[in-house]
């Protein structure tokens, strides 16, 4: 780099996409160099009141973009814009950190950290810095929507054993830990990388979350099952984004007949996506309607954003969508 120095010195170790065995409890066992690294990396930001609330791919390209750097809010343009930064103007104890995980790369303007930190319901949450690798963690405002219909779906309930499926960075089986911490939460993903991050994330809010990599496990019947399946139509080869056909609802019916076979007399299935809304019919109502009706269950359905992700209606695949909305079902066994 014009004989400077290098930005970024390189250590060895696991990238950010090396994930955990098949089955992992949230312990007290003494993580890796890299993960203690991520755990000291929150924990700073704890200590300093760090803040910040992930928006719409949209907005965060338009906002990072127009943004200046703020020497004054440095922690936020790093990890929260994901603005490239000069390394003299980081904490000394931030770059260490992303640098002992392999958490940052060199870029044409500086440095950029190769993850975001997002606080959601009180809690921290690594998450990915873009949405745009396969193996990409989610978090934005679905998340947040999908947490607050949780804590509404589960206010005076209770429940020993709970399931999340399709977990993610964690913030809906770190929200069920939180609202009952004597019930055993499992929680499973197809992607390694976010069971890595949630692991972390549960680590650090001191919540007992078991991992598992995969769908539904083969086994066990539960009290509460959750889940926010992926709902996008087209085939974009983002696991956190693509589900399927029926313009993006065959994820969740799928998911949502696989649980209500899992679930205790009593049990309930809590539900949060997108549904696709043709001729004015909702076809993730339909779906579960039937379904509900077939296996003798009750249903209680809300539409809680009316129009969401409109800017993708333009592409092909939903030629026939006159929107897509934010739902939440609640479906008792």
């Amino acid at each position: 780099m014009d004989g400077r120095r290098p930005l970024l010195r390189r250590l060895p170790g696991p990238s950010l996409g090396s994930g955990p065995p098949a089955s992992l409890r949230v312990t007290a066992q003494a993580p890796a160099p890299a993960d203690a690294a991520l755990l000291d990396l929150l924990s700073g930001l704890e200590a300093v009141g760090y803040d910040f609330v992930s928006p719409t791919p949209a907005t965060h390209r338009l906002v990072a973009r127009r943004r200046r750097a703020d020497k004054a809010d440095v922690l936020r343009d790093i990890l929260g814009w994901g603005r490239a930064f000069d390394p003299e103007t980081a904490p000394a104890w931030l770059l260490d950190a992303l640098t002992e995980a392999n958490a940052v790369r060199e870029d044409a303007d500086g440095l950029r950290a190769r993850l975001r930190v997002s606080r959601l319901d009180g809690r921290l949450h690594l998450h990915s810095a873009s949405g745009a690798d396969e193996q990409a963690v989610f978090l934005g405002p679905d998340s947040y929507r999908y947490v607050r219909f949780l804590r509404q779906a589960l206010s005076g309930g209770a429940w020993r054993k709970a399931l999340e499926i399709g977990v993610g960075a964690g913030a809906g089986a770190l929200a069920i830990a939180a609202l009952d911490p004597e019930a055993a939460v499992v929680a499973t993903d197809i992607n390694p990388h976010a069971l890595r991050l949630c692991r972390l994330n549960a680590r650090h809010a001191g919540l007992p979350i078991d991992l598992r990599r995969g769908g539904f496990p083969t086994q066990g019947i539960w009290d509460l099952i959750a889940g926010n399946p992926p709902y996008m139509a087209g085939r974009s080869g983002r696991l956190y984004r693509d589900g399927g056909d029926h313009y993006g609802a065959e994820v969740a019916l799928e998911w949502a007949a696989e649980a209500l076979s899992r679930l205790a007399p009593g049990g309930r299935l809590l539900l949060y996506t997108g549904a696709p809304i043709v001729a004015g019919q909702d076809l993730v109502r339909s779906g579960l309607t039937t379904l509900a009706r077939q296996r003798g269950a009750r249903m209680v359905y809300e539409e809680i954003d009316p129009d969401v992700f409109g800017a993708s209606l333009a592409g092909s695949s939903y030629a026939e969508v006159e929107r897509i909305a934010a739902v939440g079902a609640i479906v008792t066994a």
